[in-house]
């Protein structure tokens, strides 16, 4: 917890220990009596309401929790002030106790209490609610500042997406991807006619898709798969039985989950240009899903004439992730296998980052 939140705390106890002082007719010299009871009190209550403060914090991650499939908003906020409800009565019932028993067992001031209900509704439903009014404005404050956050997440993510999908673009267009691409178009067009006009539709597509995909942090799986579907023919054109890509997703899983985009094309591309490829020994690529992780991997058969990789698309990549949902692009390599996880994002991420 920070400083700051910590000594904001500890005034509005401080102050609310006043009022309570104020009308408690125990401190006939008012809530600024110099009398060791005053100061057990007041030390008492501060202690205990700071320590109720920082429990509301616990539990409310509980309740949060519980009512999170409670039908409308208004249900769910309505069954989490009840939770809390309960929560301060009982943590307030246990103070009053406490202030009871210490009251009569140090100060043996049975008279005092003769005439207070065991419940004391007086102390006990008066600070519920100012528990529930205080309550109310810790969460609108915190709602705020937890909104103010992902505004600047989502700038610093509109950033970090550009410059990843400007990187995408160069990568397509730069002279060695055209004049492949090209080379293959210009023997194609003489030897079957139907492919190099497929091939022509493919390559617009995958160029098509990066430009008009360039301004959303998350698209659909689905859509992706298309675009790294129209991209994988013109490897596979290129390298023929050189390299084989199998994806193993079911549709409801397609349908339901984001990515952002380019994010399969990246790591396809990857495995490509750091592996040996050849009909004898294939390149494998396999897309597939494990509990919360989408998995991309790969035999190992690296190239002897490229240089050590930097991992730069890797890292940009596990950045773009971290800004999106907390959690990073899991990279490892064995002996035999590369393998890339990747967190799975619902339709909640893209709401959050697609308005």
């Amino acid at each position: 917890m920070k400083r700051r939140q910590i000594w904001f705390r500890l005034w509005v106890v401080f102050l609310i220990h006043l009022m309570i002082k104020s009308f408690d007719l125990s401190f006939p010299n008012g809530p600024f009596e110099l009398s060791l009871r005053s100061l057990l009190f007041s030390l008492f209550f501060i202690v205990y309401g700071l320590l109720m403060w920082y429990c509301a914090d616990r539990v409310n991650c509980f309740f949060q929790h519980l009512v999170r499939n409670q039908g409308s908003e208004r249900k769910r906020i309505a069954l989490l002030t009840l939770l809390h409800a309960v929560f301060g009565f009982v943590f307030l019932l246990s103070l009053n106790h406490l202030y009871r028993l210490g009251d009569i067992v140090l100060f043996n001031n049975h008279k005092v209490w003769e005439s207070v209900l065991f419940l004391n509704p007086e102390l006990t439903i008066s600070l519920l609610c100012i528990y529930l009014i205080v309550l109310g404005f810790d969460g609108y404050f915190q709602t705020q500042k937890r909104l103010q956050e992902q505004l600047l997440r989502a700038k610093e993510l509109e950033k970090e997406n550009i410059l990843a999908q400007y990187k995408a673009l160069k990568a397509q267009i730069e002279p060695h991807f055209l004049f492949n691409s090209l080379s293959v178009l210009s023997s194609l067009v003489y030897e079957d006619a139907d492919l190099s006009a497929d091939f022509i539709v493919k390559m617009s597509k995958t160029l098509r898709y990066i430009i008009e995909k360039n301004e959303f942090h998350l698209v659909k799986l689905s859509e992706e798969l298309e675009f790294l579907k129209a991209y994988f023919f013109l490897i596979k054109i290129r390298l023929g039985e050189g390299v084989f890509l199998d994806v193993e997703l079911e549709k409801s899983f397609v349908e339901s989950t984001f990515i952002p985009p380019v994010t399969l094309q990246l790591l396809v591309e990857n495995a490509v240009v750091h592996n040996k490829y050849n009909p004898d020994d294939p390149l494998k690529i396999s897309i597939r899903k494990e509990e919360n992780h989408m998995i991309v991997s790969n035999n190992l058969n690296l190239r002897s004439d490229k240089e050590t990789s930097t991992q730069t698309g890797l890292k940009n990549l596990s950045r773009r992730y971290e800004l999106l949902c907390g959690q990073n692009v899991e990279a490892e390599a064995t002996a035999d296998e590369f393998v890339v996880r990747i967190p799975v994002l619902n339709t909640t991420d893209y709401e959050r980052f697609n308005i």
